[in-house]
């Protein structure tokens, strides 16, 4: 099924529906930081993130629509540390629908864009090392393994690697 999915910046005025889509992909993957029922949020911290996170020249909040409705969405967090202000870490979470159908590329193209423009020279990133799916996508859009954080995730009983990524904006 073809899917018509654009990414915008997000508006303050979408922190209800980025909200509700957190809790959405809580519960359809493991993926996730935070597990089912933990994420505690309100809206009006949504809407501060998504403030802040905007006016950060190395940060930014992006989210991918189909037919209007909120369907992924990429946290770019910067530190206002001046030795870490060259440098982003991206967070990035899709609905389940639409795995496979670009909404994930598009925000990860969108993002690596504007990386560039903002004169970001690291965009760094963890996946699961059992998310072939996304450590794939990031592959695809030129990151590469810099190495294993072993054990870094308890989920339930039992410890997750991640894969340490980057992709460095050479100017």
């Amino acid at each position: 099924m073809t899917r018509n999915v654009s990414v915008r910046e997000a508006v303050e005025d979408d922190a209800a529906d980025l909200l509700a889509l957190r809790h959405v992909l809580l519960g359809e993957t493991e993926y996730m930081l935070w597990g089912p029922g933990e994420f505690d949020g309100s809206v009006q911290d949504e809407r501060q993130q998504i403030r802040q996170l905007n006016a950060c020249p190395n940060a930014r909040c992006l989210v991918a629509t189909d037919d209007n409705a909120l369907v992924g969405f990429l946290h770019a967090m910067g530190s206002p540390v001046v030795r870490l202000r060259h440098a982003t870490t991206l967070a990035l979470g899709v609905r389940r629908s639409h795995w496979g159908h670009g909404a994930g590329s598009a925000l990860l193209a969108e993002a690596l864009a504007w990386s560039r423009s903002a004169g970001l020279v690291r965009v760094e990133l963890t996946v699961h090392t059992t998310n072939v799916r996304a450590v794939a996508l990031y592959l695809r859009h030129g990151f590469e393994i810099e190495g294993t954080r072993r054990k870094s995730l308890q989920i339930g009983d039992r410890y997750v690697d991640e894969y340490l990524m980057c992709r460095t904006n050479d100017f």
